[in-house]
C-alpha cells in the first residue's frame, strides 16, 4: 500500500487500553481487539480522541486539522455534514446497530457500517428484564426497602403491593427484525399471545412459531396489546411514529416499553396525556428522545410519578446492549470494518464489510468516492 490512510477515532473507549482492557470481556475478545489495533496501526495513521465524549466543536476541529479519510464513532458521537466538510473521508464506521447520529448528503456517497447481528440477544434479555421489572414493581419496592420505610408496623399482608404476573398478558411487538424476533424466541415458550407489527408479514418465521398474530394496522397492536415493546430503527418514517393517538387507544395499565430510539415515541404527548390523566399507561424506557435525559423531562416524569404512584416507571440510561461480551465483539466487528475498508481496493472487497442495509443493496450501482482512494492507493 503506497498510500497510507489516516482513520480518526472519536473516543478512547474502542482501545486496547479502554474496553480492550476491562476484565468483565472475555480474555479472547480482548486479546482480538489488542491485535486488531496492532494490525490498523500497521496499514494507517491513527488518532484517538483522548476522552469519551467529544463535543461536535472539538470533533469539528479535530478533523479539520488531521483530515481523516476514515471515521470511526459510536451513538454518542453525532456526526454532522459540517464537521466532514471539505475533508477526502471515503467512510464512517460506527459501533452501534443504529447509524441515525450520522448526518447523510443527498449524495450519500461515503460508504457507512455498522454492527448488526450481536447485539439482538442481549437487547431482547434486556427487554424482558425492563418488563418483568414493570409489571412486578421492582423499582418502586426496592425504593420503598431503601428508604427505610420497611418497618416491623409494616411486615406482609395479602392485599400489600399488589402487581400481575406476566401469565395470561398479550404481547405487542413493534418490529419484527433481528431483536423483534430473538424477543419472540424467549417469549414463545411462556405461551403467551404474541402479536407483532412489520412493514411485512414474516411468514417465513410465523412457521418456526406459528402461534404468533400478525396485525397490519399498527392500531391493533395499541388496541390489544398489555405489553408493547417498541423494536424498530429511527428515521424519517418512525420517529414521533408512538403519536398520542396510538397512546390513547392503549389499554388501562398497559405497558409501553422502549428499548429502540428515544425520539420513536412522542415523549410530549405521552406526558401531556399522562399529566392530563387521560390515559393510565406504565412505562420501561432505556431510550429518550434527549441523551442524558434533560431535566423538565425528567421534572415531569417525577411530578406525574407523585400525582399517579400507581403508575409504574422503570427509567434506564440507555443500557440495553451493556453485556460485556456483546460490547466486545461490537468493537471486533468495528475495527475489521475499518482494515477492511483501508485494505480495499475494488467493490468486491467490500462484500465482507458491515455496510448498512441500503449501502449494501445499493453497492454496485452507484458510484462511492472510496474509489478515489483506490486510485491512490494504485499509484
Amino acid at each position: 500500500m503506497t498510500f497510507k490512510p489516516k482513520i480518526y477515532f472519536t473516543s478512547n473507549v474502542f482501545s486496547p487500553e479502554q474496553i480492550g482492557s476491562n476484565e468483565k470481556i472475555s480474555p479472547e475478545i480482548r486479546k482480538k481487539i489488542s491485535y486488531l489495533w496492532q494490525e490498523l496501526n500497521e496499514i494507517a495513521e491513527l488518532k484517538v480522541f483522548d476522552g469519551r465524549f467529544p463535543t461536535n466543536e472539538q470533533l469539528k476541529s479535530e478533523f479539520k486539522e488531521f483530515r481523516p479519510n476514515f471515521i470511526g464513532c459510536h451513538l454518542s458521537h453525532p456526526i454532522t455534514l459540517e464537521m466532514i466538510k471539505n475533508l477526502e473521508l471515503y467512510a464512517i464506521c460506527t459501533s452501534t446497530a443504529g447509524f441515525n447520529h450520522i448526518e447523510r448528503s443527498k449524495i450519500d456517497d461515503i460508504l457507512l457500517t455498522h454492527t448488526p447481528g450481536v447485539l439482538h440477544k442481549t437487547v431482547a434479555d434486556y427487554t424482558i428484564a425492563v418488563i418483568m421489572a414493570n409489571l412486578r414493581n421492582l423499582i418502586d419496592l426496592h425504593q420503598y426497602v431503601w428508604d427505610g420505610h420497611w418497618t416491623p408496623r409494616d411486615k406482609w399482608d395479602l392485599d400489600q403491593s399488589l402487581c400481575s404476573t406476566i401469565d395470561k398478558k398479550i404481547v405487542g411487538i413493534v418490529g419484527l427484525g433481528e431483536i423483534g424476533k430473538e424477543l419472540v424466541k424467549r417469549l414463545y415458550p411462556w405461551g403467551l399471545r404474541i402479536l407483532y407489527y412489520d412493514i411485512q408479514q414474516q411468514k417465513d418465521f410465523e412457521r418456526e412459531f406459528p402461534n404468533i398474530e400478525f396485525k397490519e394496522n399498527l392500531e391493533d397492536i395499541f388496541k390489544q396489546a398489555d405489553i408493547v415493546s417498541i423494536h424498530v430503527p429511527l428515521n424519517k418514517h418512525t420517529e414521533k411514529m408512538v403519536n398520542r393517538n396510538l397512546l390513547m387507544l392503549m389499554k388501562k395499565d398497559a405497558l409501553l416499553v422502549n428499548t429502540a430510539r428515544g425520539p420513536i415515541v412522542d415523549m410530549e404527548a405521552l406526558l401531556d396525556l399522562l399529566e392530563k390523566k387521560e390515559i393510565q399507561v406504565n412505562i420501561s424506557f432505556d431510550v429518550f428522545p434527549i441523551e442524558p435525559i434533560d431535566e423538565n423531562t425528567l421534572i415531569r416524569l417525577k411530578n406525574i410519578k407523585k400525582e399517579r404512584p400507581e403508575i409504574r416507571m422503570v427509567l434506564i440510561p440507555h443500557n440495553a446492549s451493556a453485556d460485556a461480551d456483546t460490547r466486545g465483539k461490537m468493537d471486533v466487528i468495528f475495527l475489521e470494518d475499518l482494515i477492511n475498508l483501508a485494505r480495499s481496493k475494488k467493490l468486491e472487497d467490500l462484500e465482507r464489510v458491515h455496510l448498512i442495509p441500503q449501502h449494501r443493496r445499493e453497492l454496485k450501482e452507484r458510484k462511492w468516492k472510496i474509489e478515489e482512494y483506490w486510485k491512490k492507493c494504485s499509484q
